[in-house]
């Protein structure tokens, strides 16, 4: 239980003793999953802290128009949506799914706050990994829009991802991604092949996948 909990980012730095005094207190709930259980859904009242302890799994957020939705792979170790615990809206905005058989570690929000908060630590990596992710999308409204279709098509999918790791499915028909960037069906459906055969992506039906997409937004900049 005490390296489970020192691999995650917001308890490292924490002495044995801390974790012991915390495991003492706090009602650690551990679960197990199978392949497809739901972890959590879109719009369900965001009341507890859930961490990804063990395994993969799926996160899947639809568009308000419903004409598109993309799905990320996510790896253990990962908080789902820490930032929905507070704010005007404290809903999840996502779908979570488990990818084959992993262990989440759910946390009363009430011991969040009557409890882990009274270490410095603890509240200093929680408040640091909000905080980031709030800078992060703020850099992100100022990117510049890249010129090439190609760049346009990888921006669009990467301001959709709340992580840059892990494999990435959009399932969007051809027509809804041209008319969102304001192309033609013709030059995007030329832009997407050549992104699949320079390895970037891989095209089904209604459905691109990014295997890596980190590596298309550092390569495709312009």
């Amino acid at each position: 239980m005490y390296e489970n909990l020192l691999r995650l980012p917001y308890f490292q730095g924490m002495s044995k003793d801390e974790i012991t005094s915390i495991l003492d207190k706090v009602a650690f709930d551990f679960q197990n999953l199978s392949d497809g259980d739901t972890i959590c859904n879109t719009g369900e009242r965001c009341d507890k802290f859930i961490i990804v302890t063990n395994g993969e799994a799926l996160s899947t957020v639809v568009a308000p128009d419903s004409t598109y939705s993309l799905t990320e792979k996510i790896e253990a170790p990962y908080a789902i949506e820490p930032y929905s615990l507070f704010g005007h809206d404290t809903t999840f905005k996502r779908k979570y799914t488990a990818k084959g058989n992993c262990t989440i570690l759910v946390i009363d929000k009430q011991y969040l706050f009557s409890e882990l908060t009274k270490y410095e630590i603890f509240t200093i990596n929680f408040l640091n990994l909000i905080s980031r992710r709030a800078q992060m999308q703020s850099y992100a409204i100022w990117h510049y829009t890249p010129s090439s279709i190609k760049g346009r098509i990888a921006q669009f999918i990467g301001m959709r991802c709340n992580s840059i790791k892990g494999e990435k499915s959009v399932q969007i028909k051809m027509e809804r991604l041209a008319g969102i960037l304001c192309e033609t069906r013709l030059n995007i459906s030329k832009a997407l092949n050549e992104m699949q055969e320079e390895g970037y992506i891989e095209l089904h039906r209604k459905e691109i996948i990014v295997p890596s997409l980190k590596k298309m937004i550092e390569e495709i900049k312009e």
